[in-house]
């Protein structure tokens, strides 16, 4: 191959002419065949684009057309549906019009509101509710004028000609009910509410009232007539509203006494008792009332806590009055009064029988009724009668009256014996074994010494026996001769 620059033959492989320099560029060589057929199949290339191309064309042709079409019944309904509506206003407002429909005097009233005329806005709307009495479009825009210039008065009179009226749904009440309560909170008058909610006997009322108006406190205890020291009065509130009274005075508010503490009725006397109950509005509840009547008379006779009876063990007796009262009690059976021994803690029950008369005293000094109690202590006879001889005897030789367990005696001929003779009770002191003493000589003659010794029966103490005033035994305790 020769350089196309300067002729010279180029060497296989060499991709520069080594003279000049030139790049040498390799070009197979010409077929003519392959032409023809790359010619060929670029041409049927072409023709099928050609051919896509033209569908494309007609598919976004008829793509157009029916979108076109479409738009078109579009106008025509529109245009239709327009000239509908346009008809069906025309319809309506010569039917308002020219009928006097409630719309026709809202209308009316919305005009003359508009253009400044108040009254003449009002006067429209009273003739609609003359005229359709039952409808409640008209009256609520009466409200809305009226409060619009600061009428409240005539705006609440207003919805109650709804709330009056029977044949008016729950609803129409309810929205009634609640402009009221809106009118009245905005001026701070929550009588006027209560006062409304009160008289109402509607459902609508009812529930509104559970809201607005509280339930009058409950009083306990209920009216009547009392005997006791005193009576504990409660006035009670489940919603934790105050609570306010009077006593023998006019109906409570808020400027009467609060009630936080148990109220004490403890004089004698009739009290006209009176509470209301006051929420959180400062609405206050119907009146409660009640009259106690306090007649104390004599106090309650005190509770003896130990019946009569027989007792075999030690025994505490505990007497109980009502508050404000002293007990006061015997022993020897008379009547106890104010000057006899009082009952300050529990007493130790006495030994063998005894006797209780007990009363109680209020601070007025009147006396209750007498209450009685007789007990019989005896404790388990742990004392024989032989051992209780042997112990008077050894008791005896203790304190030098004896000489000896065999009852001789200083100075004198024989000696003493000691004979059981029977169990004698001693009130208030418990159970004796008596014992005689006789002087027995040499000879065998037995004489009566005239003493006479008590031995208890369950802890072996020994005691002379004598005898008091009335004949009743008394122990005496024995000592040296």
């Amino acid at each position: 191959m020769k350089c196309p620059n300067c002729g010279l033959e180029i060497p296989e492989g060499h991709m520069y002419c080594d003279s000049c320099g030139t790049e040498i560029n390799f070009v197979p060589d010409f077929d003519p065949e392959v032409e023809n057929e790359i010619n060929a199949t670029l041409s049927g290339m072409a023709d099928e684009l050609n051919k896509e191309e033209r569908e494309r064309a007609k598919r976004d042709a008829k793509r157009k057309a029916f979108f076109r079409d479409i738009l078109s019944r579009w106008k025509l309904i529109c245009g239709a549906l327009a000239a509908l509506f346009l008809l069906v206003i025309l319809i309506m407002t010569f039917f308002v019009y020219h009928n006097k429909t409630s719309l026709y005097y809202l209308s009316l009233a919305e005009g003359a509101r508009n253009s400044g005329d108040f009254n003449g806005a009002i006067s429209y709307l009273k003739e609609g509710n003359k005229e359709h009495p039952d409808n409640p479009d008209i009256i609520f825009r009466m409200s809305d004028y009226y409060l619009e210039e600061g009428m409240e008065d005539e705006a609440i009179d207003s919805l109650m000609m709804i709330i009056d009226d029977k044949y008016f749904s729950e609803d129409k009440m309810q929205s009634a009910y609640e402009g009221i309560i809106s009118i009245c909170r905005q001026s701070g008058d929550y009588e006027r509410i209560a006062a409304i909610l009160e008289n109402g006997e509607d459902p609508v009322a009812l529930s509104l009232r559970e809201r607005y108006v509280p339930a009058m406190p409950v009083m306990t205890p209920s009216s009547g007539t009392y005997d006791s020291v005193s009576v504990g009065l409660k006035l009670l509130d489940d919603s934790g509203n105050r609570i306010y009274y009077t006593v023998n005075d006019g109906d409570p508010d808020e400027g009467s006494i609060l009630f936080e503490n148990e109220i004490v009725l403890d004089t004698d006397g009739t009290y006209n008792v009176k509470a209301v109950a006051v929420n959180s509005f400062g609405i206050a509840s119907a009146v409660v009332q009640s009259e106690y009547i306090i007649e104390k008379g004599a106090p309650s006779a005190p509770e003896i806590m130990e019946p009569s009876g027989e007792y075999n063990q030690n025994t505490m007796i505990v007497a109980v009055a009502e508050a404000g009262c002293s007990i006061f009690y015997t022993t020897d059976g008379s009547d106890p009064t104010m000057e006899s021994t009082q009952y300050i803690s529990p007493i130790t029950m006495p030994v063998g029988t005894s006797h209780f008369r007990f009363i109680a005293f209020d601070n007025e000094g009147k006396g209750s009724e007498i209450v009685e109690r007789e007990y019989h202590l005896v404790y388990t006879r742990l004392v024989s009668t032989e051992q209780a001889v042997n112990n008077l005897v050894a008791t005896l030789v203790r304190l030098d009256i004896l000489l000896d367990n065999t009852g001789k005696v200083r100075g004198a001929e024989g000696h003493n014996e000691y004979i059981y003779n029977n169990v004698i009770e001693i009130q208030g002191a418990g159970e004796y074994y008596v014992v005689v003493e006789n002087h027995v000589m040499n000879d065998g003659t037995s004489t009566p010494t005239g003493l006479i010794y008590a031995v208890n029966t369950h802890d072996g103490s020994v005691n002379r026996l004598g005898y008091d005033s009335s004949g009743k035994y008394t122990l005496i305790t024995i000592s040296n001769r």
